[in-house]
């Protein structure tokens, strides 16, 4: 086990034990890049601290599995936990994305970040068109980070690689409708 790798696990040791210390760290340094992910995305503070809170308690209750390894640090994890939960709920709340779209000032957003969200757009719409089960398997997988075990069970496929073999169909189909509609 590499120091890394060690650290990772005391971290995890610690967050089990609910050691008060580890876990004020983790809200200090967690926090703030998550309020300011919410806040940069159609939320307030109040969303941001009620999501903040829903993510420390699904990372408590993940390091509660025995079998559970932190492969990444601690602020990335819980970041993506709040952000999956933030894109759920964004998603409850303005289920049309396209109304969301005719909020936003095109005059006061720089060319990166205009090209970027052309592009997330545009992967919107291929996404949309790749019609099921490819939907379902690139939103699960890239978006929510669901295991490829649990989308070959929500899919009923007999196993998770038969299910990680369509997502990469799916993926190359996607990857040449963007290039199509991109040009």
């Amino acid at each position: 086990m590499n120091k890394e790798q060690q650290i990772a696990t005391e971290i995890v040791d610690k967050i089990r034990g609910q050691d008060r210390k580890t876990l004020s760290q983790i809200y200090e340094k967690g926090y703030p890049m998550l309020e300011k992910y919410i806040l940069e995305n159609s939320g307030n503070e109040a969303d941001a601290a009620d999501v903040f809170q829903d993510a420390m308690y699904l990372l408590i209750k993940k390091t509660a599995d025995p079998n559970f390894e932190l492969s990444s640090k601690i602020s990335t994890f819980l970041f993506g936990i709040g952000r999956n939960l933030w894109l759920k709920q964004l998603t409850k709340k303005q289920p049309d994305h396209e109304a969301l779209v005719a909020e936003i000032e095109f005059d006061d957003l720089p060319e990166e970040d205009f090209q970027k969200f052309e592009r997330t757009k545009l992967m919107k719409k291929c996404i949309d068109l790749l019609g099921e089960p490819c939907k379902t398997i690139i939103v699960q997988f890239y978006f929510f980070q669901t295991s490829m075990k649990e989308i070959a069970e929500q899919l009923h496929y007999t196993n998770a690689n038969n299910a990680k073999n369509q997502k990469y169909k799916c993926f190359v189909r996607l990857k040449k409708m963007m290039l199509d509609k991109g040009e």
